[in-house]
């Protein structure tokens, strides 16, 4: 039985509004124990909001997040998958966009998200597929290791030192190139 994205997602999803500033959805996030958040204007949903956005555009930066509200930060527009798709067709359209998370509409209507982990908690072999992507996760909270063994995402060398920066796995050579 192939399961379905309604089957695997999660129901409970949190709203903010796109004036809300990031001190208070962080808190949000907090108290509930969640990662991301959906950002309503009009009943309508407009973005989503992750932990990794308030790291890369606001604690990296130095900015207060106090003073930066969450339309300055949110990916927008969302990216929609249907209840009654597959958990495989989820995967792929995670992979190919480069995102971690789905927001799953029935009628146009927000009934739930899918994320990399429902979908890897559930089905183990797709785990591949979306490493593929996604070698490394800056969404990890851990602060990376001084330095790692891999492929360089720029020249595509094997490396036994590589650097993060800016988000990607850099061999010595191509970080200093930045």
């Amino acid at each position: 039985m192939e399961l379905s994205v309604g089957d695997v997602m999660t129901r409970a999803v949190i709203y903010v509004k796109p004036s809300d500033n990031i001190k208070r959805v962080a808190e949000l996030m907090k108290q509930h124990d969640i990662d991301s958040v959906l950002v309503m204007e009009r009943k309508k949903g407009i973005g989503i909001l992750t932990d990794t956005d308030i790291i890369r555009k606001v604690v990296a930066e130095g900015k207060d997040p106090r003073d930066v509200s969450v339309n300055e930060i949110m990916t927008s527009p969302l990216v929609t998958i249907e209840p009654d798709a597959n958990i495989d067709d989820a995967a792929k359209m995670m992979a190919e966009q480069r995102i971690k998370r789905l927001v799953v509409t029935k009628n146009n209507n927000i009934i739930g998200i899918i994320s990399e982990f429902d979908i890897v908690n559930v089905e183990p072999a797709l785990s591949t597929l979306i490493r593929e992507h996604n070698m490394w996760s800056i969404e990890d909270l851990s602060p990376p290791p001084e330095s790692l063994s891999g492929i360089c995402e720029s020249c595509g060398n094997f490396s036994e030192d590589l650097r993060v920066m800016n988000g990607r796995l850099l061999c010595e050579e191509c970080a200093r190139e930045i």
